[in-house]
């Protein structure tokens, strides 16, 4: 069972290493223009949690798992910190992506129409319909990457308490 456990995980693992890189380039440019509205600030940190949460976990199955060295505390505290706030994240992210995929197109239309509506200045190219195609195609982008974390963060704060001995004693 353990064995397949760290297989999916494994696999997880490498398909969130992309998703995390992609995040981590969003983050940069949401930093920016975080920088003239600071109230955005907030989702800029939890979006860099989401991208630290993937490289610490890395860390600890590459080094941790699979070549069983010795790590240290702070990256057992960095893995669950931002885990959680990861954990946050992607159940929003899955919640809010489930409710798209599941709204009618009728539903959704009415919400773009009024959008649309708020926004003097929408470019007129952008048709409702693109808009709906774009939406369900990011929704579907968000739910699958969700699904993933999730799962890869259940595996990972169990592995770290089940290889306690993995990392240096406080």
């Amino acid at each position: 069972m353990l064995n397949n456990q760290l297989k999916l995980y494994k696999v997880l693992t490498y398909i969130l290493l992309p998703i995390g890189y992609f995040f981590g380039i969003i983050d940069v440019m949401f930093f920016m223009s975080a920088l003239a509205n600071p109230a955005t600030l907030i989702f800029v940190f939890v979006i860099a949690c989401l991208v630290i949460y993937t490289l610490t976990s890395y860390k600890f199955y590459s080094q941790g798992i699979l070549k069983e060295q010795i790590l240290k505390a702070k990256l057992k505290d960095w893995i669950k910190v931002n885990a959680y706030v990861s954990l946050f994240l992607c159940s929003l992210f899955f919640l809010n992506s489930i409710s798209i995929l599941i709204s009618s197109n009728a539903t959704l239309y009415k919400f773009i129409d009024d959008l649309i509506s708020q926004q003097p200045n929408f470019p007129k190219e952008a048709t409702p319909a693109l808009i709906l195609s774009i939406l369900k195609i990011v929704a579907s982008f968000l739910f699958i990457t969700s699904a993933v974390a999730l799962l890869h963060i259940r595996i990972t704060l169990k592995l770290v308490k089940e290889n306690g001995h993995l990392f240096e004693k406080q």
